[in-house]
């Protein structure tokens, strides 16, 4: 909870502050290097006035100029002038301009005085002007404004995104466009590949058509096939230098190659995150498929597509098809990341995905720009429905850790989506102009990123703390019983296996404790132990147990080898010579403290016995109660062998021993034949 705290007033509020300003000053400029032409009002000023005329314009059929452009199909062909372009209207075309006409507003919302509608239908419009329409302004440009504002001559035109189609000319004269040519002749119908309502224009003004402290005419051909927020309709406008524009240009480019580099980055750490900590779940398979998607989504709204694809209406489709892939991924995500297990949820899920399938199989089919953009308006709406039922699946999975955070950034993605639909609808109580899609999923981005970050942060203090208990575990137990029950992997049972087994035991300490302080006998005790249990854990053995002042080790169990026998008899053979260096690290004279060790191999049961509640990882049987008795029945600094262990470590090949003896052990019909190793030789 202090932590959600913490993230919503670090994270969450400044973004909703920084937001909810944006909404408000979305069309003011916080800068002095542009000359704005938007005709909306800031702060009670009057930014620009611009004057619209329904229809395309009539040729200027007597025109002595020649102004060619070199057509790589085509040759050199003539440019196309029109009336409307003129500096100067002549009387036949002055009048039917509509004055003070917004743009930033499709012109099938603009009203008149009366509040009255222009061209209430577009489809009217359509049939009588062909979709065509002209906007017109007048532009002064001072000499202080050279000075000061743009600093440079080279000037460039920013026209934000206009639907559909464009060509933009400056007194009189065509300086580029975007689905329309300068040759593009009267009423022409444009097929939908060249029709681009995404693309943001960026027109270079020539310097030798620039004019200084008088008007300069600005005349905008649009061409608009569907009721797409048609004409000047969105974003910004406005005049810059050259440089202003290329680095506006460029900013705009790097943040969609930032987005699309940090998704893909992103979805690819998440993979990674799946498969190192969270192979049970596919939650976060999910999630990195909505980057990868996301990504995707944010090439195809870049400008960069452009450069790569031609085909307007296909850049459209498969920004739209990547986008439900999106919203499908994350639907997903939530609901898996949420641990949601109700059958009907499982159910509406697979519904869910159904639709989405067919959703893109709709899209890519789409026969038109009008069906897929209406398709896909309604089916925003589909999305807030979804938005919704994720709400409800976030509240049942509220006890999930990073839940909360997850939760504030869907609320903020929910949001933001809601900004885009109504930028779409244009409604005027809305102020934005501004597409916020990518902020959207970024914000989203970040609470899943940070609820990772919380993850990691968690699982590190985790294995912290697993580290902890290994270590603390290891003083009770062998290493490979020590990871059976980090593992959780402990139930009761055995199984028969052939298990080398010690018992040694220390001559001489019950002497020593009966003439020494508790304190000291503990002392040496734990001395001796150590030493003996660091050699054993170093042959690989499982410490069995401590029994007074005896010790119990095996082979074969939990990990079985072909060496086991010969690593028991090495161990024992160590553990004489290392209980010589303890007795004179102790202080103590030769001999003070020695040891009985007895190893046997044979078959025995080995497993967890005793209860549910209590039990001790061991090995029990005949194998083990013989080698009891071998040491037991020992001598004091031998190592009393079985015959069973001796054949089963190489024999006379790697064992060397001075004696050997039959012994009558309690349990036993038949003597045991005993071997007393002195020395045990390296094996391959």
């Amino acid at each position: 909870m202090v932590f959600s705290k913490r993230l919503f007033s670090t994270f969450v509020l400044p973004f909703i502050l920084l937001f909810s300003f944006s909404q408000v000053s979305a069309q003011v400029l916080l800068t002095n290097q542009i000359l704005d032409l938007r005709s909306e009002s800031s702060f009670g000023k009057e930014i620009h006035k611009w004057s619209f005329k329904p229809g395309d314009s009539p040729r200027v059929t007597e025109n002595t100029e020649d102004d060619f452009y070199l057509d790589e199909d085509e040759g050199e062909i003539k440019a196309h002038v029109f009336s409307y372009a003129q500096p100067n209207l002549d009387e036949s075309v002055r009048t039917g301009w509509i004055s003070g006409f917004q743009i930033q507003t499709g012109w099938d919302k603009v009203t008149d005085g009366d509040g009255e509608l222009y061209f209430p239908s577009f489809f009217d419009y359509m049939e009588k002007y062909k979709g065509y329409g002209w906007y017109r302004t007048e532009i002064t440009i001072t000499s202080s404004d050279i000075q000061n504002k743009f600093k440079s001559r080279n000037l460039s035109l920013r026209l934000g995104q206009i639907s559909q189609a464009d060509a933009v000319y400056w007194n009189g004269k065509y300086i580029g466009g975007t689905g329309l040519l300068l040759d593009t002749d009267t009423n022409v119908q444009l097929e939908d590949k060249s029709l681009y309502s995404d693309k943001i224009r960026f027109y270079r003004i020539p310097f030798h058509l620039l004019k200084i402290d008088e008007p300069n005419v600005l005349a905008v051909r649009v061409y608009a096939k569907y009721p797409l927020s048609p004409g000047l309709s969105h974003d910004k406008f406005y005049i810059s230098s050259y440089k202003y524009s290329e680095r506006a240009e460029y900013w705009n480019d790097f943040k969609k190659i930032f987005v699309i580099v940090l998704t893909i980055l992103l979805g690819c750490f998440y993979l990674y995150w799946q498969f190192l900590f969270r192979n049970e779940e596919n939650a976060t398979i999910y999630f990195s498929l909505g980057s990868i998607f996301m990504a995707l989504n944010t090439l195809f709204q870049s400008q960069i597509i452009y450069s790569i694809l031609s085909d307007g209406f296909w850049i459209k489709k498969l920004e739209y098809v990547t986008w439900v892939g999106l919203v499908h991924f994350l639907f997903n995500f939530i609901v898996r990341f949420a641990h949601v297990r109700s059958g009907w949820i499982k159910l509406t899920n697979r519904y869910i995905d159904g639709a989405g399938i067919v959703s893109a199989i709709v899209v890519l089919l789409s026969p038109n720009l009008l069906f897929l953009s209406k398709y896909f308006f309604y089916w925003s709406f589909f999305t807030i429905l979804l938005g919704g039922a994720l709400f409800y699946i976030l509240f049942l999975g509220r006890k999930i850790p990073s839940m909360g955070t997850v939760s504030f950034g869907f609320f903020a993605f929910i949001m933001l989506m809601l900004n885009d639909i109504f930028v779409e609808m244009q409604w005027e109580w809305f102020p934005s102009h501004t597409y916020v899609k990518d902020y959207a999923f970024a914000a989203f981005t970040i609470s899943v990123a940070l609820s990772i970050v919380k993850n990691m942060i968690d699982s590190r203090k985790m294995v912290e703390k697993q580290k902890e208990e290994k270590e603390r575990l290891s003083r009770y137990f062998s290493p490979a019983v020590m990871e059976t029950i980090v593992a959780d992997n402990i139930k009761l049972g055995g199984e028969e296996k052939d298990i080398a087994t010690l018992f040694s035991d220390i001559v001489g300490f019950t002497t020593f404790a009966e003439k020494n302080p508790p304190g000291v006998v503990l002392s040496h005790l734990n001395t001796i132990f150590e030493s003996l249990s660091d050699l054993i854990f170093h042959y690989s053995a499982t410490l069995d147990k401590f029994i007074g002042d005896a010790i119990m080790a095996f082979w074969g169990a939990p990990k079985q080898t072909d060496l086991d026998a010969y690593h028991a008899i090495a161990c024992a053979v160590d553990m004489q010579k290392k209980m010589v260096e303890i007795n004179e690290q102790l202080g103590l004279e030769p001999g003070t403290f020695r040891l009985r060790i007895g190893v046997n191999f044979g078959e025995a049961i080995v497993g967890n016995i005793g209860s549910v509640k209590r039990m001790d990882y061991t090995v029990i049987g005949d194998a083990v109660n013989t080698a009891a008795r071998l040491e037991s029945h020992g001598i004091p600094g031998k190592v009393a062998v079985s015959e069973a262990a001796f054949l089963a470590a190489g024999g006379e090949k790697y064992i060397e021993y001075e004696d050997t003896k039959e012994l009558n052990l309690k349990g036993k019909s038949e003597p045991v034949k005993v071997y007393f190793v002195t020395k045990v030789l390296p094996r391959d």
